[in-house]
């Protein structure tokens, strides 16, 4: 799950529109961040399975980035970061939002990935209904899917957007779905693990920067 992240940030814009739409992706993305940074550090690990050129995903060793119980820890600092950041009336509720976009991404996961999403630790029950493994033709349609929906929400609700920035979201939404379903169906090689970690770490930091500045002139 990759674009489908980016959706589920997009979904919950309207719901608190103060919120600048960067916040929502690198909230929603948190994860595959931390999991690029503890993978450069040794603690958690990329597999590259043998038969990636038929399979087209990767497998991980990840409790601390994707586990249930650390994902709702980071939810729950995120919601504490916010709230003590944010001194109004609404930092509550902002920080619920941005609590539910990062713990959006383990439910998100859990959809799609094989049962590797640990419950506590790396030696506790694993999760994941293996969607990917399945039928990657579903699992792509839910994302592509998930793109549509949280796209259409955010330009019915959000207002003041220039058609530049509008139309400039509209493309990078579909640029990421699209290289989703391509990067799922058609490689046939898969990327150095440490490769793999430094392009999600970079890729949080430039989606993060490009959402902050394409909602930055939005209005409520």
């Amino acid at each position: 799950m990759f674009a489908g992240h980016l959706a589920a940030a997009l979904a919950l814009k309207p719901v608190e529109k103060r919120l600048n739409l960067g916040i929502l992706f690198f909230a929603a993305l948190f994860a595959d961040f931390l999991l690029g940074i503890l993978t450069l550090a040794g603690v958690e690990q990329v597999h590259v399975p043998a038969n990636f050129d038929e399979v087209h995903y990767l497998t991980f060793t990840f409790p601390y980035s994707h586990g249930l119980a650390a994902s709702l820890a980071w939810a729950l600092i995120a919601f504490g970061i916010v709230k003590l950041a944010w001194k109004n009336t609404q930092s509550t509720k902002a920080g619920i939002v941005v609590a539910i976009a990062v713990f959006s991404h383990f439910i998100l996961d859990w959809i799609v990935h094989i049962p590797e999403l640990p419950l506590l630790g790396d030696n506790s029950m694993k999760l994941g209904l293996g969607l990917w493994s399945d039928n990657l033709v579903a699992a792509l349609t839910l994302e592509v899917g998930l793109v549509v929906v949280g796209l259409a929400l955010y330009l019915y609700y959000v207002r003041g957007l220039k058609p530049a920035n509008r139309y400039g979201l509209i493309a990078l939404m579909a640029a990421m779905a699209a290289l989703t379903v391509v990067g799922q169906t058609l490689s046939t090689s898969a990327p150095p693990p440490m490769a793999a970690a430094a392009t999600w770490i970079l890729e949080t930091l430039l989606l993060t920067g490009m959402a902050y500045w394409i909602d930055r002139k939005s209005s409520s």
